[in-house]
């Protein structure tokens, strides 16, 4: 919970480079939304639970999640992923860094970070790379509608 709280903070009091140095920025509650919704998916990666961590996918056919391979809908990217991290091992312990929350209108937003992978070499070995994320805001609330880690 500490952890969460710290991202929080940082994601909302991040300095702008062009405001001054004493300045911070103030997350919108659009940004403060889907910065929630980030967290609880690392939460339930974390926790070892993928259809947690997909459950915040639009289900839709057009929501997409490059897996290796593009995958389209929810089904489908819920069988890639489970087919990339069969167990909670190999899913390892998720840690986001260097997120930003950009809006883009009222009904998107695309996030971008870093992400780091903790697992044993049996389960594959660290990863890290960076991800970016477009969210709808949907009657379901916020929503990934595209996914890439790289």
């Amino acid at each position: 919970m500490r952890r969460i709280a710290m991202l929080v903070f940082a994601i909302c009091t991040v300095p702008l480079a062009a405001q001054q140095k004493d300045q911070l920025f103030t997350a919108s509650r659009e940004q403060l939304d889907v910065t929630k919704v980030l967290l609880a998916q690392e939460a339930a990666w974390n926790s070892g639970d993928l259809d947690g961590y997909v459950s915040h996918y639009k289900d839709a056919p057009d929501t997409q999640a490059i897996l290796g391979a593009a995958a389209h809908g929810l089904e489908t990217i819920r069988n890639a992923f489970r087919q990339n991290f069969p167990n909670a091992e190999s899913m390892g312990r998720l840690e986001n860094s260097e997120v930003d929350v950009r809006e883009l209108g009222e009904k998107f937003a695309l996030v971008t970070g870093k992400y780091h992978l903790s697992r044993s070499k049996k389960a594959g070995g660290d990863a890290t790379g960076t991800f970016t994320e477009i969210f709808e805001k949907t009657a379901a609330g916020w929503q990934v509608i595209f996914s890439e880690n790289t």
